[in-house]
């Protein structure tokens, strides 16, 4: 039996490896193929074809990385018709996935999706294309349930998020420090970026401004900053010269580490600041986008918030500052109130609990398990 998985970025990457190693586990014999990231391959998913070719950010670059892109998804559609496996399952990246499985659907291979697009946020009307595109739809979000059931789209199953089963919901944050080797005795400040270079070049800038701002109000900070990739690291590396900043440490990955560690996270907005929620991390959200990516994002966004952790519990929970208010002083505002107003703290985290709770399922299980009855496994 033959399954593969399509990917487009970072976090899918991170799930198709949970899956991966739990199919190999308990489906020895099961092969698997599709598209690879740093953390599949370490799974055993080889593959010519790499996510940091779809690795791009907003709009207008995938716009002029077209060409790239395309020639790349004919290439992988390719290859899948003449693998023939026996399921496809796209993750996330919906723009790239639904094309895939629509023409694989019509061939008769049978098609999954897991994680729902933001149909909830923008383009609704996107649910309507939904069976014609796969067979089945794995949510990872609670309320992603009673949109679907309201627009009349049966053929999904909430399985929850699979960090949220591997993450305790009292992480070991020794462990963490340990591992990271730090016994920094102050306080410490994530900072995300983001994982794909187009973000990084983006947003790195303000992050080290903010970070600057906040070293000269309070003594003894430590900042610390996950690296995904070499070129992530030379970009952060040339900006840390210029500044001369001296309590700013790169770390290579160990995002969860750091997020685990930190007194407060300050995220470019994304898949991170849910891992945040996981680790129970009091956080500033931010955004950094070109003037025109913020006008068609105004215009096309119906959520009241653009970070997760707003969006799962349906209120405004951690600070947003998005395009011109994403500016260092305004982070290092909102930070300073996350340092100084513990009680505070203790209320986000006890709501971050909370979502934590919600979404902490068998993931991986769950989706084997309707894999597995759909296409006659044995």
């Amino acid at each position: 039996m033959k399954i593969a998985i399509g990917i487009g970025e970072l976090s899918g990457d991170i799930f198709a490896a949970n899956l991966i190693k739990y199919i190999r586990e308990n489906y020895p014999n099961i092969e698997i193929i599709g598209i690879t990231g740093p953390n599949s391959y370490k799974q055993g998913l080889a593959s010519k074809f790499n996510i940091s070719s779809l690795s791009v950010r907003g709009f207008f670059d995938v716009i002029f990385n077209l060409q790239s892109i395309l020639k790349f998804r004919n290439n992988f559609l390719n290859f899948l018709l003449n693998e023939k496996p026996d399921m496809y399952l796209g993750i996330d990246a919906p723009d790239f996935n639904f094309f895939i499985e629509r023409k694989l659907k019509k061939k008769g291979i049978k098609t999954f999706h897991m994680v729902c697009p933001s149909v909830w946020a923008w383009r609704a009307n996107r649910v309507k294309s939904f069976n014609k595109t796969f067979d089945h739809l794995f949510t990872i979000f609670d309320h992603e349930n009673k949109f679907l059931k309201l627009h009349k789209f049966k053929n999904f199953s909430y399985v929850g998020h699979p960090l949220a089963k591997d993450i305790p919901i009292l992480p070991d944050v020794n462990q963490s420090k340990k591992r990271l080797n730090i016994t920094h005795k102050g306080k410490i400040i994530g900072l995300l970026p983001g994982s794909r270079p187009s973000e990084v070049a983006w947003n790195t800038d303000v992050l080290i401004k903010a970070s600057f701002l906040l070293s000269k109000k309070y003594k003894n900070l430590l900042f610390l900053v996950p690296i995904t990739s070499k070129n992530n690291l030379n970009l952060i590396q040339n900006k840390l010269f210029e500044t001369k900043i001296k309590n700013i440490r790169l770390v290579h990955g160990h995002s969860h580490d750091i997020l685990n560690i930190s007194d407060v996270a300050i995220i470019a907005s994304g898949t991170a600041t849910l891992e945040a929620v996981f680790f129970k991390t009091p956080m500033v959200v931010y955004y950094k986008l070109s003037s025109l990516s913020h006008f068609l994002f105004k215009f096309l966004l119906k959520s009241k918030y653009i970070s997760l952790p707003n969006i799962l519990s349906n209120k405004s929970l951690v600070s947003e500052l998005i395009h011109k208010q994403a500016t260092p002083q305004n982070i290092t505002f909102e930070v300073s109130k996350l340092i100084d107003d513990l009680s505070h703290c203790k209320v986000l985290i006890k709501e971050f609990k909370d979502i934590h709770k919600r979404h902490r399922f068998n993931t991986n299980e769950i989706i084997c398990n309707k894999l597995f009855n759909d296409t006659h496994w044995n």
